[in-house]
């Protein structure tokens, strides 16, 4: 089957200063959906307004050119409003007052229109509005008013179907007259024409497109800094010279990590001004709820635009701005510069943790096949050379230890890798030599010290766990010290002392294997077994009771306590005759009398020698 359509043409005489284009009244409501866009509601609304200016503008010269009374032109013009579509009808009521002369001199008049395309298209694109949306109607009935009379008149919607209201009403008064009652909602009905509006749009526009292509330039640059394998210092310093605006990095712990464009000295001084402020209440927030993103901090001293580093979905730190008086830029522009910006401190933030996972899991590796004992000492002096410790050297075996009462397996991974990664960093920030490690869910380090060195580590240490302490405040940690070492090859034996530290630390935050006394000395893996049978034997039958780990508890602090009943009894929150009934069922159950000296001390010894071999786990 073909089709054939003959050659023809079709053509109608159009006036050339009065065509007339027909279209569905739908695509305004997808108009002004694009303007709010790109230009902002508040335009938009001044721009629809002054295009019905325009045309009520027309239609009233042209109804002119008919000579009529004025009362007619009244009447005329709705037909007129009628007849363009906008409108299917109008109620309406109108009294003017003229002067000897013709001249205006007072006019209201109210009304409603029915059937608003405006409202409709607005409902059926945007939903309900705040405020009346009748812009191009209001817009067309002040144009042609105006007209008519040569004097500014303006209309004003009252009520509106695009805000729930059951009509579009409105009320018409002379510019003076509204201007009298001091009525608000009226600023866009300056005599503006719509060619200052298109003008006025276009500007925005092309500065849109300035900071479009100032904002690619910005990532550009800090692409190709991230690409060259800059620094946080370096790519902090070029963005700077870029927007000339103050910037500072920090962590998680609001810890200066780089800057440009402000001193250390004014730095401090800021962080205490929001200190003062409350301003850093805003970081805690952001730890806790995410809400910081774009965050804008104002102070008398300083504005702070504020928003989180993230990496691998975990906050990291925060990347601001700062400004001592109002930016010189909207708020939505500097918006987009941090965003872009905190982007690329993402990205070599995620670099660099990768990296140093890779060398310290290789350290960690080398550490563990050590300990293991899979590695001759020539092979681990060869090895130290490449990850910058120096075997020869005297050291010393710390663990640490921590307990979380976490909901998941991949919760107690996340937070172990995270422990993991803040020790090595402050042994790395302090440039130590060391490797860290895993040892029984622990976490194993080997230091190296000179003897001059050692109340400069005791020092360390008690930082480090200041720290933990400050970043981890719901986890108890403990460290387990060994003595001072010259032979790698002794590696197992002074793990085992810092192990056995941290079993007897009695809730110590450090706890010296040296300090242990002769205790420390007894217990060891190579009695582990003679031990266990002569705890077996002394402690078997308390062991076997339902509620053992009440009585053991409770003969452990009487034993520590030197046998005083009021401090035990306050350790326990028990009562003093509930004290003295497990006291008499411990004595019962071992056939011993706890008043006999040397009977406490052998005790004492055997449950301190289980905590410190992992047999038994006391916890206060």
């Amino acid at each position: 089957m073909q089709i054939h359509v003959p050659k023809d043409s079709y053509r109608t005489i159009a006036d050339k200063h009065n065509r007339k284009i027909t279209t569905n009244s739908s695509i305004f409501g997808i108009l002004f959906q694009q303007l709010k866009k790109n230009i902002g509601e508040e335009r938009v609304e001044s721009f629809l307004f002054h295009y019905g200016w325009e045309m009520g503008t027309h239609d009233g010269k042209k109804a002119l050119e008919k000579n009529l009374p004025k009362e007619e032109y009244i009447k005329y013009g709705p037909r007129m409003h009628i007849n363009s579509g906008h409108i299917s009808g109008i109620v309406h009521e109108s009294r003017a007052e003229l002067d000897e002369d013709g001249k205006l001199k007072s006019i209201i008049s109210k009304g409603t229109w029915l059937e608003s395309y405006e409202a409709r298209e607005y409902l059926n694109v945007q939903g309900v509005s705040a405020s009346p949306v009748c812009h191009t109607l209001a817009g067309y009935s002040s144009g042609y008013m105006s007209t008519i009379f040569d004097h500014p008149i303006l209309v004003k919607e009252i009520t509106c179907v695009g805000c729930g209201d059951e009509k579009c009403s409105w009320e018409l008064k002379t510019k003076e007259e509204w201007k009298i009652e001091n009525e608000e909602g009226l600023e866009f009905f300056q005599e503006k024409t719509i060619i200052n509006e298109l003008s006025y749009t276009y500007e925005q526009l092309l500065e849109q497109r300035r900071f479009l292509e100032e904002l690619a330039d910005f990532q550009r640059k800090l692409t190709d800094e991230i690409i060259n394998g800059s620094n946080l210092n370096e790519l902090t310093r070029v963005a700077f010279e870029i927007i000339q605006t103050p910037i500072i990095i920090e962590s998680s712990d609001q810890e200066l990590i780089a800057s440009s464009g402000i001193t250390d000295e004014r730095y401090i001084q800021l962080q205490e001004d929001l200190r003062e402020n409350n301003g850093d209440s805003a970081y805690i927030q952001a730890k806790h709820s995410g809400l910081l993103k774009g965050k804008v901090i104002k102070t008398e001293k300083q504005i702070r635009l504020i928003t989180p580093l993230i990496v691998q979905k975990r906050m990291v730190g925060y990347c601001s701005f700062l400004y001592d008086g109002e930016p010189n830029q909207s708020v939505k522009k500097n918006h987009l510069l941090l965003d872009r910006f905190s982007n690329a401190v993402s990205l070599i933030m995620l670099n660099e943790k990768t990296e140093f996972e890779s060398l310290e899991r290789m350290k960690g590796n080398f550490l563990e096949r050590i300990i293991a004992g899979q590695l001759p000492k020539p092979e681990i002096l060869k090895r130290g050379k490449y990850t910058g410790v120096d075997f020869n050297r005297p050291y010393y075996m710390m663990i640490i230890d921590y307990q979380a009462h976490l909901n998941s397996m991949e919760e107690e991974f996340q937070l172990d890798e995270q422990i993991y990664e803040s020790v090595s960093r402050y042994f790395n920030t302090n440039q130590e030599s060391f490797l860290a490690g895993h040892y029984e869910r622990k976490i194993v380090i080997y230091n190296t010290i000179d003897q001059k060195q050692i109340p400069q580590k005791q020092k360390l240490l008690a930082n480090l766990q200041a720290l933990l302490k400050k970043k981890y405040k719901t986890i108890r940690f403990s460290l387990g010290v060994s003595t001072v070492s010259e032979d790698i090859e002794q590696i197992s034996k002074h793990l085992e002392e810092a192990n056995v530290a941290i079993g007897l630390a009695n809730g110590a935050d450090i706890t010296y294997f040296k300090d242990l006394g002769i205790l420390g000395v007894l217990i060891n893996s190579k009695n582990k077994q003679a031990i266990k049978l002569l705890a077996n034997e002394k402690l078997g039958p308390m062991f076997a009771e339902k509620n053992s780990e009440e009585l053991a508890k409770t003969l452990y602090l009487y034993l520590l306590n030197g046998g005083k009943l009021e401090k035990t009894m306050n350790d326990l929150a028990l009562s003093m005759g509930g004290l003295r009934h497990r006291i008499r069922k411990i004595e019962d159950l071992l056939d011993i009398d706890l008043r006999n000296a040397n009977v406490m001390h052998e005790l004492l010894l055997i449950l301190q020698s289980l905590i410190a071999l992992g047999e038994w786990k006391f916890e206060k």
